[in-house]
Order: structure tokens, then C-alpha cells, then sequence
């Protein structure tokens, strides 16, 4: 693990552990002598020193915040069991089943690391939002907004005092969006994404995963980058679809066709492609249905 970011103690800012599991972000938010853990991960002793960190100084964590309900974003919650914890609505809402769901990846997935986590269960939310919600941490506020597309229940924060945007699982790897969950929404949140840099300044960009991104501009071109991959996506498989290919020929096609148009062998990453390509073939078979 290394501490990506770390504040100095007494100064308003920003704490960010990289983890040693897909180069994912634990994010602290720290003032005064309040701390706000966003998304805490992966292991047990990431989690804690985690949370060392963010107590240093005298400091006590008093919110958790969730972005969204998939397995690495909500594993560090029981760690601060005097905090609040908050999340989008339907994060604390989700049913029966797809808790379950959530257990079970985040099972297979200790497993594979040689973690026991026996006690670990779905996160108890202390207060849901449905579209935006404003806390504060010490003398910063924390902006909520709900913005579904990598999944139906994500989330991102905006911290104007620090004209920082914290993405979850948008902008983790510009050119190679992870959507979880429909096409349109994942574009309409980019486009969100890029209004909010605009409009309030932002110059700073943390994702869940990955490299931070410095300056308005370096922001703006990873926005770019996700809203041009599925124009050209979705232009490639609607080409291909009135030209006679099967669905699934298609989509193993275009999936292709963006690997080759990225130019950068992403091995087993590249999966992501297929992935994306069968959101988007299923959007185009609905508006072909109408």
C-alpha cells in the first residue's frame, strides 16, 4: 500500500491510500480535526492503515461515505463504527438477492487474497439521498451527487473548497470506460462529469482506481476520451448490425475494432470491450424494437 496523497496535519485536504488490489483509491477528506473516509479498501491491514492515517493527528473519523454498493467500495465501512454512514438510496435499499450477490464476489474475491472476514456484512446506512446531498467535514463540504451509469446506485462527491471531484468508478482508466450498467447513463454521467469541471473549477480528479488527474484541462480530455469510445462504439456496431452481423458477431467485432483504434495491448483489461459493446448492442436492439 502507499499513501498516494497525504495532508499535512492541521491543514484541510485530501488523504489517498493506493491499495495493492486493481489500483484502487481509498480516499480520506480531512479538516480540522474532523476526517470523512470515502470508499475505504481493500484488506484488513489496508483498511487499518487506512484509518492511522486518517486519525493522525489527533483526528476522528465522522462520516463514511459510499459511493456505490460493489464489493471493493464498501469492504473498509465496519472500520469506523462510530461514524455515519451515507449513501445514494439505493445503496441502502438494495434487496435481498443482489446483497447477497455483493457477499459472494466479495468472498470469492478474499479467498483468492487469503482474507477471513467472517464478520464482514452489507453496510448499515445512517443516511441515504436520492439526487444530491451537502455534508461537512470540519470546515469543508462535501457535495453528494447521485450519478447512476457505471452501476444503477453511484455516486460522486465534489469538494468545491478544494476544487476536487471525486469520480468512484468514472475516469479510472480514460479510453476504457468500466460501465456495470447501461451505456446512455455511464455517457450521461461523463457529460455531468464534464459540466461539473467546467462550471466549478475543478483541478484536481480522484477515481476509485488508478492515476489521479491534475488540472482542468487533463480533466476535460479524459472526459473526452470515454465520451469518444462509445461513439465510436456504438457507430461501429450499428454499422455492423445493418450490414447483416449476427449480434454476437457484432459484438466480438467492434469489441476488436476498439482495441485496435486504442493502438495499446491491455491483455485481460480488454475484456472490458466485449463488455461494453454488449451494453450498447443491447440499447441498439431496444430502439430497433420500437
Amino acid at each position: 500500500m502507499t499513501l498516494l496523497l497525504d495532508t499535512a496535519p492541521g491543514s484541510d485536504g485530501l488523504v489517498v491510500q493506493r491499495c495493492g488490489l486493481w489500483g484502487y483509491n481509498s480516499i480520506g477528506v480531512v479538516s480540522g480535526k474532523e476526517a470523512c473516509a470515502v470508499d475505504p479498501g481493500i484488506t484488513p491491514e489496508e483498511i487499518r492503515s487506512f484509518r492511522e492515517a486518517l486519525e493522525s493527528g489527533g483526528r476522528r473519523v465522522t462520516k463514511v461515505v459510499l459511493t456505490h454498493s460493489h464489493h471493493d467500495h464498501i469492504r473498509g465501512w465496519q472500520a469506523f463504527p462510530d461514524a455515519e454512514v451515507i449513501a445514494p438510496r439505493p445503496v441502502a435499499e438494495k434487496g435481498a438477492g443482489p446483497q447477497a450477490r455483493i457477499l459472494a464476489g466479495k468472498a470469492k474475491v478474499d479467498q483468492r487474497l487469503g482474507v477471513e472476514d467472517p464478520a464482514f456484512r452489507y453496510p448499515a446506512v445512517d443516511r441515504s439521498f436520492d439526487e444530491r446531498l451537502t455534508v461537512r467535514v470540519g470546515a469543508l463540504h462535501l457535495d453528494l451527487e447521485f450519478l447512476p451509469g457505471h452501476s444503477n446506485c453511484t455516486s460522486v462527491v465534489h469538494l468545491p473548497q478544494l476544487q476536487a471531484l471525486l469520480t468512484a468508478d468514472y475516469l479510472v482508466s480514460p479510453g476504457l470506460p468500466y460501465c456495470r450498467w447501461e451505456a446512455a447513463p455511464f455517457e450521461a454521467a461523463n457529460r455531468r462529469l464534464r459540466a461539473l469541471v467546467e462550471s466549478e473549477g475543478i483541478e484536481r480528479v480522484v477515481p476509485a482506481h488508478n492515476d489521479l488527474i491534475h488540472g482542468r484541462e487533463a480533466a476535460l480530455v479524459a472526459i473526452d476520451e470515454e465520451l469518444q469510445y462509445f461513439a465510436a462504439l456504438r457507430a461501429d456496431l450499428s454499422r455492423r448490425l445493418a450490414s447483416g452481423d449476427s449480434h454476437e458477431r457484432a459484438m466480438r467485432a467492434a469489441a476488436s475494432f476498439m482495441g485496435e483504434r486504442r493502438g495499446v495491448d491491455l491483455g485481460p483489461r480488454a475484456r472490458q470491450d466485449r463488455d461494453n459493446a454488449r451494453r450498447v448492442l443491447a440499447e441498439l436492439g431496444d430502439d430497433q424494437s420500437k
